[in-house]
């Protein structure tokens, strides 16, 4: 968490205004939209009011985390009164799973009556005790306690979405015993759950962070893949398969603004489980939000939907927001804390802007600019929806992010080469030479990434602290079309500064939660696109969205999408392909491998006819045809 204090502590302020073009292309269709714009939440209420907003919101969630096992295993002293527990909340837990497509619920914390320790003094992270981090004083107890808590939920309750997630944070302190005691937590889990349910889904190992080991945490920046061979997944996976124990999916936690992280870690874990032909395990951030220094500040919000729009260009199924309410009560309600909303049940910005995300539907639409930008757009029903991010974390984060992830080193080696100074929390040195202060030969790789990042530092100075203009044009669309655009920024449907005005005049804490949970939609406003053209300004960190009524633009989208398709999938020898809208007899179509890769072209009949994939190795892999920006997954046994 040093890391994070340090990039953080650096502000310069440069007043430049910065003007951006999107060029939005409705005809031209991407894919359906990710599930990941549709985050789930790690649903953890501390108040009757924070339970009631979200079992109440009318929000379908992808994926909910629940931590009731933990509840029922630490709140009683037996496995019936366990069991007594879980019955006692049976309707909630139906509610849950009929608001999802996946229920996740986590074995975690070893109770008092299983465990090997009888010692409760606290360990080295808050809020965990010995009893609960040591392994069980008997394994096989431990796995028919499992087996009675899944078959409950699972046969008696009849959740049948439920996944089952192996422990939580192993490697944050959660767990104190060995890595050989987790294999054998793993296996003795897996086996209870399986007696249960031979249809459950289990994985894990959900760490804090993906390349951890319970040993030891990687240093800041990029991980080499003979790092990440020795974190606690790629161990768990090699285990895995020679105990014949395949996980159903694999889980870490994220708390950090290094969106560069959600790449590395999918492409990582992706290469890992395709060397072993593992082509359906599922792949699931199950824990995420940026770290406390961020957390209710105004880069919060954006990174939100940055973080969701980084995800979505990844082989993550599922991300899950951590966490649904503040696990702190505090005098002040916006104290930097874990909820998308405050212990008042007051929705924070950040929340709203999952609101946002919420709204995109159909399919994906091409876009481009002239400058970085975070954007989504989709279509669907006559509607164009676009989603902006005017994320601007301070030049100096991306500057050196970019270096670290793009050049591949880590932080510990640019302390090393003297150019930071992690002992005095010093950035100096290298601020100097990405603002041009000083300057460096570009005589070795370290110094080539480092130059290579100044125009990073220089597009993000440029924008960090003065409003950014943005022109939205609709390629191929030049009449005039109505809209309506929501805007959340430091004033507009932002809850944090409306608690804070009532706090200057004169409310109390408690008279201002309930002015304010009175009434919490988003507030939007009309717009009009001219010639198909519309100007919009963001201020640092602001988020918007916008629906456009666009009649037509559905069935373009629909046509498109169902342009190319390809069976059987997964397949083993030959694919066939068809492409019910191509524009000639004939047609080039290509493959890619899962890292963008060209593999394999070949010129075919645009209409069932059938290609020879014998030679690729197991995997997953792309086809599109043409100069189509349109792709196909599909995974070669």
């Amino acid at each position: 968490m040093r890391y994070f204090t340090l990039l953080f502590s650096f502000f310069t302020l440069q007043f430049v205004y910065s003007q951006s073009v999107i060029n939005v292309y409705p005809d031209t269709v991407l894919g359906q939209i990710s599930p990941n714009y549709v985050p789930g939440v790690f649903y953890a209420p501390k108040t009757t009011e924070g339970a009631y907003d979200f079992t109440s919101n009318g929000i379908y969630q992808n994926t909910i985390r629940t931590n009731i096992i933990e509840g029922a295993l630490n709140n009683t002293t037996n496995l019936t009164d366990c069991i007594a527990y879980l019955n006692s909340v049976e309707s909630d837990l139906l509610g849950l799973s009929s608001k999802c497509d996946k229920l996740v619920f986590i074995f975690e914390k070893m109770p008092a009556w299983l465990s090997s320790s009888s010692d409760g003094s606290s360990t080295g992270t808050p809020g965990y005790f010995v009893l609960n981090t040591k392994p069980p004083a008997s394994w096989s107890t431990w796995q028919n306690v499992v087996e009675s808590i899944t078959s409950t939920l699972v046969n008696d309750m009849g959740i049948n979405n439920a996944y089952f997630e192996i422990w939580n944070e192993p490697d944050l302190g959660s767990w104190t015993g060995s890595m050989e005691d987790y294999f054998n937590l793993y296996k003795y889990t897996y086996d209870g759950i399986k007696a249960a349910s031979t249809t459950a889904k289990i994985g894990g190992p959900a760490v804090n962070g993906w390349a951890n080991n319970i040993y030891w945490q990687p240093p800041y920046g990029y991980i080499s893949n003979a790092t990440a061979d020795s974190s606690l997944i790629s161990q768990l996976i090699d285990s895995a398969v020679v105990w014949n124990k395949i996980p159903d999916f694999i889980s870490w936690h994220h708390f950090s603004t290094t969106y560069q992280d959600f790449s590395m870690a999918s492409n990582y874990v992706s290469q890992k489980l395709t060397g072993y032909g593992l082509n359906n395990v599922e792949l699931m951030v199950s824990e995420w939000n940026a770290p406390s220094a961020v957390r209710d500040t105004e880069l919060a919000k954006s990174y939100m939907i940055k973080a969701q729009i980084e995800m979505s260009k990844t082989a993550v199924i599922n991300n899950l927001v951590a966490a649904w309410q503040d696990f702190n009560q505090s005098t002040n309600e916006f104290h930097n804390d874990y909820g998308l909303i405050t212990w008042g049940a007051i929705h924070k910005p950040a929340y709203k802007s999952i609101l946002l995300t919420n709204e995109l539907k159909g399919v994906t639409c091409k876009t481009t600019g002239n400058s970085p930008y975070d954007a989504v757009v989709s279509a669907v029903n006559d509607t164009l929806i676009m989603v902006i991010s005017n994320f601007t974390p301070h030049p100096l984060v991306e500057a050196l992010n970019h270096t670290l992830y793009e050049g591949q080193f880590n932080a510990n080696q640019l302390d090393s080469a003297g150019y930071i100074d992690l002992g005095n929390n010093d950035l100096t040195t290298i601020q100097n030479i990405y603002n041009g202060t000083n300057t460096i030969p570009s005589s070795n790789a370290l110094n080539i990434a480092i130059n290579n990042s100044i125009p990073v530092y220089n597009h993000y100075d440029s924008i960090y602290d003065s409003p950014r203009h943005f022109d939205i044009i609709l390629n191929g669309y030049t009449s005039n079309y109505n809209g309506t655009m929501w805007l959340i920024d430091s004033i507009q449907n932002n809850n944090q500064f409306k608690y804070d005005s009532l706090l200057t005049n004169g409310y109390t804490q408690a008279t201002a939660i309930t002015a304010i949970t009175a009434d919490q939609d988003l507030v939007s406003q009309n717009i009009v696109l001219n010639n198909g053209q519309y100007n919009l300004t963001l201020n640092p960190n602001a988020v918007c969205l916008i629906k456009i009524t666009l009649p037509g633009v559905s069935a373009l989208s629909n046509e498109q999408l169902q342009s190319l398709s390809v069976y059987p999938n997964p397949v083993k020898d030959e694919l066939t392909i068809n492409m019910v809208n191509a524009n000639s007899e004939f047609e080039t179509v290509y493959i890619y491998n899962s890292l963008g890769q060209l593999v394999q072209s070949e010129m075919i009949f645009t209409n069932n006819d059938k290609l020879n994939v014998q030679n690729l190795v197991s995997g997953i892999y792309f086809i599109k045809a043409g100069h189509s920006s349109e792709s196909i997954r599909f995974i070669k046994e």
